[in-house]
């Protein structure tokens, strides 16, 4: 399992830079010449030619509306959030964030990463041939990291094809693209598909790592070479054991199967069933000392129960953790949101059973209410 250390922290990642991506950001125009991954976009899967088209005689403009991945990246879009300063996230993501979006049915319907949106009052979309609307969230789901949003203006669409991740393997190449103007497309490869854990209690099974890294990762989509969606767009890492002895900085992506497993749960509820659960608004991380508190979350469970950084988490209900993804899944299975949680920490060589008031942090958050706040403020 990868340490927690390894991963910025959803709350700090927007403004996390690798040093040196510089020296391995490649441009479009230079991948399309050197690297095989987009040729084949490019000359086979994408073509106009393979589409029974020809290009022939067509004039430059036509010529660049067919070139193959400016067609995949209709299908991408620039997302804009303003948040209200009363949000619970918005001293740590800020009032003002901003990702990618990926076009996923015929109406409209756009995923994208749950931060970029979280207690969002306003949303815009800025589509690949520059038309910004207005746009409204559909779900927005802690449990996988995802949020849906829509267009509230009706704009014709290119969605893209769902791909299936189950069948991903470590070491293919696969394609980083971000919406037009948001960066370049990037060529990667799969480092590792397995379980994430992070400590702002988040699990994510079937994680899927990539490398080299990309610095316009978030809600970006991940493609395969036949330019269906694998996964989206989710963290940065510094820390991808691709070898017992050579680690490197790559991303993050949520498998697209994790979206297609709950997406009729989040268009009827807003929600999935998964994201109900006790949360107790800990920032924790693994040590040799054990499971030890990094943050404390202000005005949540836990800060109210007084346990404060530096605190270690010995035992949940009585029963011993010895890892974070241990901890988070006794919690989940063992309790429901409201619930007091009783856990054992160690403090200055002291030990203390401490009751915990659990809640549902998606009712924590201010989601309603920060929209609620702007239509007020819009309609003085």
């Amino acid at each position: 399992m990868l340490k927690s250390h390894t991963v910025r922290h959803p709350l700090r990642v927007l403004r996390f830079v690798v040093t040196g991506l510089a020296l391995l950001t490649t441009s479009v125009s230079q991948l399309a010449v050197a690297d095989p991954l987009i040729q084949q976009f490019l000359l086979q899967e994408l073509s106009p030619a393979a589409a029974g088209e020809s290009s022939t005689n067509k004039p430059p403009m036509a010529a660049a509306a067919q070139d193959p991945l400016h067609e995949v990246q209709k299908s991408m879009v620039a997302v804009k959030a303003s948040i209200s300063n009363i949000a619970r996230t918005a001293a740590s993501f800020g009032l003002e964030r901003q990702g990618n979006g990926i076009i996923i049915d015929a109406n409209g319907l756009i995923v994208t990463a749950g931060y970029v949106i979280a207690e969002a009052s306003s949303l815009t979309v800025t589509f690949s041939d520059a038309t910004t609307v207005a746009a409204e969230i559909i779900a927005y789901d802690e449990s996988i990291g995802l949020g849906l949003i829509r267009a509230q203006t009706s704009i014709p669409t290119t969605p893209i094809k769902l791909g299936d991740s189950a069948k991903l393997k470590v070491n293919e190449r696969a394609l980083i693209l971000p919406a037009l103007g948001e960066g370049d497309a990037k060529p990667v490869q799969i480092g590792k598909l397995k379980q994430f854990t992070g400590g702002w209690e988040y699990v994510l099974d079937n994680a899927i790592h990539t490398y080299p890294p990309s610095t316009s990762f978030s809600g970006a989509a991940l493609l395969s070479d036949k330019a269906e969606l694998l996964g989206v767009g989710a963290l940065v890492t510094i820390d991808i054991d691709i070898d017992p002895k050579v680690r490197v900085p790559g991303n993050i992506f949520i498998p697209v199967n994790t979206l297609t497993g709950v997406l009729g749960e989040l268009m009827v509820a807003g929600r999935s069933s998964e994201s109900i659960r006790p949360w107790l608004g800990l920032e924790l991380k693994e040590t040799k000392r054990g499971i030890v508190v990094g943050a404390v979350t202000n005005d949540g469970p836990a800060s109210q129960s007084g346990i404060k950084a530096g605190d270690v988490v010995v035992a949940v209900d009585q029963a011993k953790v010895s890892g974070l993804t241990q901890l988070y899944r006794k919690i989940w299975t063992d309790f429901e949101p409201g619930e007091q949680i009783h856990l054992l920490i160690l403090r200055d060589s002291q030990y203390a059973n401490v009751p915990v008031a659990s809640v549902d942090q998606q009712e924590w958050l201010k989601l309603e209410q920060n929209r609620d706040t702007a239509i007020t403020e819009l309609t003085k």
